[in-house]
């Protein structure tokens, strides 16, 4: 029944009315919800709302290729109000712009308002924070810079390596910025960090950074913003011969036959000023007085400040060392010097006409000395016959006397003197 009541024309046509009327009434309600309130908001839930946009842009309206402003803000706060749907399509759009408009200002200090276009004027009320500001004008400056390329952590590069040449690409950068600004300007630099490299390379995309003569950065445009450089690690090294040293002495009775480095040489890392002088390399000294026997020796080199690094940096001592001793030589003969022309001699004590003579020195001095190379004699002085007690004379070379301790066995002989020839 209900459905063929709305299938009448005229039936149709009264609800279509009925409801474009009621469309019409909540648009307008809408709209003018700020300036009136007659109770359909609350019918229809259409009320005022506020919300706010911290972090608007702000934007210049100035010729920026002539001009440079400082003390705009970067962003404004802006609070909406308005009709519920309104301030939220506003709000979620952000379909407007927040301006300051300089234009057919000059160079100078100015107060000027931050202003919004673009934003629909059924809204009840627009509100921006700061509502103007204090800017100032200047006359837009550039100049073109070589960069200064810094090394961090250059004595921190890898043990034995150094920087060599450093190259950037560009080497030069336009700084714009206002002419207060660019007069300025004391340095403009990259860095590059060497700590650890042990090997060129070269690090795209560095930034360029612009200071001032207090080394205070300094806010400006610079073009291009970053450079690429090329760092050149070079590893320096000269092979030079090894020098063994050593301090205090050997205890008493012990000398040293041989000292010999098992490495002759040493491979040196070092700035090549420093090279060019270096002729040999030390080792740190051995104590003497701590060696009692033949052995090797690990001894460290003597590295100088100058120097990153050497190759060994250890070597082997081979000392060889002797120990003083004593030994008897046996039936070294007694020489009879001054014979009588007319007599006879033959030695009473030793009736041997020999006796043992020891030695005392290190076994390289000693190990060769016979009977034949220690000669030692008596002289006699009077040819008469009788018996004399001479002293034992030395006649050792003195090349064997300098580095051997001779005693012979006794220090005296008893020679008999008798005649010869017809009586």
């Amino acid at each position: 029944m209900m459905n063929k009541w709305l299938e009448k024309p005229w039936v149709i046509r009264i609800v279509a009315l009925a409801l474009s009327v009621l469309l019409f009434v909540v648009v307008a309600f809408d709209q003018n919800v700020s300036e009136e309130d007659d109770g359909f908001g609350n019918i229809f839930g259409t009320t005022n709302e506020t919300r706010t946009l911290e972090d608007m842009p702000v934007n210049l309206q100035i010729d920026q290729e002539k001009y440079v402003v400082s003390g705009v803000p970067e962003t404004a706060k802006v609070t909406l109000q308005g009709s519920v749907s309104l301030v939220a399509s506003t709000y979620t759009q952000r379909n407007f712009e927040v301006f300051v408009d300089l234009e057919g200002l000059g160079p100078g200090t100015h107060v000027v308002p931050l202003q919004v276009s673009g934003i629909s004027n059924q809204l009840s009320n627009v509100y921006i924070e700061p509502q103007e500001v204090e800017v100032s004008i200047e006359e837009r400056a550039s100049e073109e810079y070589s960069l200064t390329i810094d090394i961090i952590n250059r004595d921190q590069i890898a043990a034995g390596y150094e920087v060599g040449n450093v190259y950037a690409d560009p080497q030069t950068v336009t700084v714009t910025s206002s002419r207060s600004i660019v007069d300025r300007i004391a340095i403009v630099k990259a860095f590059i960090d060497v700590n650890g490299v042990d090997e060129s390379f070269t690090e795209d995309n560095v930034p360029v950074k612009v200071y001032d003569n207090q080394g205070n950065e300094l806010s400006v445009r610079i073009d291009p913003p970053t450079t690429d450089i090329t760092v050149d690690v070079k590893n320096p090294n000269k092979t030079v011969p090894i020098s063994l040293e050593t301090t205090t002495e050997l205890a008493e009775g012990l000398r040293i036959t041989s000292m010999d480095l098992e490495t002759e040489e040493a491979t040196v890392f070092a700035a090549e000023s420093y090279l060019e002088g270096l002729e040999q390399i030390q080792t740190n000294a051995i104590d003497l007085s701590e060696i009692t026997e033949s052995g090797t020796y690990e001894v460290e080199l003597n590295i100088p400040q100058e120097v990153r690094k050497v190759e060994p940096a250890t070597v082997n001592a081979v000392i060889e060392v002797e120990q003083a001793e004593e030994r008897v030589v046996e039936n070294v003969p007694i020489t009879i010097e001054g014979q009588p022309e007319d007599g006879a001699t033959s030695f009473v004590t030793p009736s041997s006409g020999t006796t043992s003579v020891t030695v005392r020195g290190f076994p390289s001095d000693i190990e060769g000395l016979t009977a034949e190379n220690l000669p030692i004699s008596v002289v006699l002085d009077n040819q008469s016959p009788g018996e004399y007690t001479l002293p034992i004379n030395n006649n050792i070379s003195e090349e064997i006397l300098e580095n051997v301790e001779i005693e012979p066995a006794i220090n005296e002989a008893t020679i008999l003197v008798e005649l010869t020839g017809n009586e």
